[in-house]
């Protein structure tokens, strides 16, 4: 693949190739997850040629709810409410639709809309939101967002389609690609901001939960 046809600023480099989770509690006791797929194609993300014959879907969200879970509680009550939510039947039944709906607007809405073709690389981007009281997952459609790459053979045809002149002067395409570099490089600024804050934050919660320990000790000594 040697050619972007469509991108849409999702994150970072990193993360649009390799993948990448960030959640949020928000009030109700619902984790807000967004979660990026990373590089997948649709027969290993929703059909057998996944690992182990089954879609990678399922492992790619599993880790991405774990990995927001985490991020919001320590390591043990985290674990805890993973696989409490994980058992529980509403979960599944959620989950399950979430698939099927997520596989449906693939295949009847991205595939044609962006003429994709068998073995198509891609990455998807969207919001999830897990009640981790009940166990109910719910998919943001109109928040998801699709980048797919193009196969060098098929670099002409869909610049083409895009109006986009790929001859010797090529200007507009050029101008598009230092645009894109541009915004490239503060999203990876701004993400490295994000990190910062997050790794503070954590720290302090970390600290926070130290002192509370030890007041609660020098409670029981004081009676």
């Amino acid at each position: 693949m040697s050619s972007e046809e469509r991108r849409e600023e999702v994150g970072s480099e990193e993360e649009i190739e390799k993948g990448g989770v960030s959640a949020e509690l928000v009030k109700g006791g619902i984790l807000r997850i967004k979660w990026v797929t990373g590089k997948t194609s649709a027969a290993r993300l929703f059909g057998k040629y996944g690992r182990e014959g089954r879609p990678d879907f399922f492992r790619l969200l599993f880790g991405a709810i774990g990995g927001s879970l985490r991020s919001q509680f320590p390591e043990d009550k985290a674990n805890e409410l993973f696989n409490t939510i994980r058992n529980s039947q509403s979960f599944k039944d959620s989950l399950d639709e979430v698939f099927d709906s997520m596989k449906r607007w693939f295949f009847d809405e991205i595939v044609p809309k962006y003429k994709l073709e068998r073995g198509d690389v891609f990455v998807i981007s969207t919001t999830l939101e897990l009640n981790i009281n009940t166990g109910e997952l719910k998919w943001d459609k109109e928040g998801t967002q699709v980048i797919y790459w193009v196969r060098s053979d098929r670099v002409a045809e869909k610049c083409r389609e895009m109006g986009i002149t790929t001859g010797a002067g090529g200007e507009e395409l050029n101008r598009l690609r230092k645009e894109r570099d541009e915004l490239a490089n503060r999203v990876r600024e701004l993400e490295t901001r994000v990190s910062e804050l997050t790794n503070e934050n954590n720290r302090l919660r970390t600290e926070n939960e130290e002192l509370r320990r030890k007041l609660e000790s020098i409670k029981q000594v004081l009676g």
